[in-house]
């Protein structure tokens, strides 16, 4: 976790301390969770607050985990939010 990276078997991806955050919420709660509770666990946004910042940060994510690992099924989202 200190590192800010993720691996598999040999494969690395440097991560930035917001992923690093994204990840350790899904993980820890395990169940869809919504933007409005990102928002507010990860950047201490209101929920009142207009912007795209969780879109932005989990579509990056992705982006990085397909190209480095070839997995775009990572980070899933439903009608409920965002999970692993």
């Amino acid at each position: 976790k200190n590192k800010k990276i993720l691996f598999n078997k040999s494969v690395t991806l440097d991560l930035t301390e917001k992923e690093i955050k994204l990840l350790d919420l899904f993980l820890k709660v395990k169940k869809p969770i919504s933007k409005d509770n990102i928002l507010l666990s990860v950047w201490n946004y209101s929920k009142e607050a207009d912007t795209h910042t969780v879109e932005t940060h989990i579509y990056r994510l992705r982006k990085k985990i397909i190209e480095k690992f070839s997995d775009d099924k990572f980070i899933l989202n439903n009608k409920d939010g965002y999970y692993l």
